[in-house]
C-alpha cells in the first residue's frame, strides 16, 4: 500500500516538473520571482507578503496539476493574478458592507502585492488589449456590419491572437465583450 502512495507522489511530482520545464521561459521566471520574494519575505518576517505568494504559489501549483501536460505561459500566470485581484476586491466589498475596515486594509493590501507581480509579466496591460481588440472589431463591422457577439467569437483565430496581442485568451474574450457594443451598437 505504501508503494503505491509513493508512486502516485512520485507521478504528481514529474507531472508538475514536466508542465514546467515545457513551459515559457517568462512563466518559469515569473515562478522563480514568486519563490526569491517569498524567500525575502520570510527572512523579513512581513507576514503579509509571505501568505500572499503562498496563497499564489498554492494557487499555480493547482493550475499545474489541473492542467496535466499543457504548456503554461505568461499568459496563465496573468489569469491566476487577474482572478486572485477580482477575489480580494470582492471581499473588499463585502467586508465594507459588513463595516470591517480592518479587513479590508489588509484585501487591498494584498492587491497591491498581485498588482505588482501582474504589471512586471510581459503581457499587454488592459488598455492595449481594448485598443487592439477595438482596432479588430472596427475592421470586423466593415466587412460584416450584422454580425451577433456570438459569430465575432468565431472570426478570429485563438491560436494566433493571444501571441499578437501579448495577451491571455480570457482578457481578449473579455474585451470583445465589453468593446463590442462601443463598435456594433
Amino acid at each position: 500500500m505504501f508503494k503505491v502512495i509513493v508512486s502516485s507522489t512520485r507521478a504528481t511530482i514529474s507531472t508538475r516538473y514536466f508542465v514546467r520545464l515545457s513551459s515559457s521561459q517568462a512563466y518559469i521566471d515569473g515562478i522563480a520571482l514568486l519563490k526569491q520574494d517569498l524567500k525575502k519575505a520570510m527572512l523579513a518576517k512581513d507576514d503579509l507578503k509571505k501568505t500572499t505568494i503562498r496563497g499564489v504559489l498554492s494557487t499555480i501549483k493547482n493550475k499545474e496539476i489541473d492542467s496535466k501536460d499543457k504548456k503554461l505561459d505568461e499568459f496563465e500566470l496573468y489569469d491566476v493574478y487577474s482572478k486572485l485581484i477580482s477575489q480580494r476586491k470582492d471581499s473588499i466589498n463585502d467586508f465594507i458592507k459588513n463595516k470591517r475596515e480592518d479587513l479590508v486594509e489588509k484585501e487591498a493590501s494584498e492587491i497591491k502585492i498581485l498588482e505588482s507581480y501582474l504589471t512586471a509579466l510581459p503581457v499587454a496591460t488592459k488598455d492595449e488589449v481594448d485598443a487592439e481588440v477595438l482596432k479588430l472589431l472596427t475592421n470586423l463591422r466593415e466587412t460584416e456590419p450584422s454580425l451577433q457577439l456570438k459569430q465575432v467569437f468565431g472570426k478570429f483565430d485563438w491560436k494566433n491572437l493571444p501571441a499578437e496581442l501579448r495577451a491571455s485568451p480570457s482578457a481578449i474574450r473579455s474585451s470583445i465583450g465589453s468593446q463590442f457594443k462601443k463598435v456594433f451598437q
